[in-house]
């Protein structure tokens, strides 16, 4: 059970991440 969560927790971390950096070189694309 609690392994599935941090899993979970870590994957939402991961792709937040992703998206952060998709923004930042989406932003600079377009300074």
């Amino acid at each position: 059970q609690l392994q599935t969560e941090v899993e979970e927790a870590v994957q939402e971390c991961r792709n937040a991440e992703e998206k952060a950096k998709k923004a930042i070189t989406d932003a600079a694309m377009m300074a």
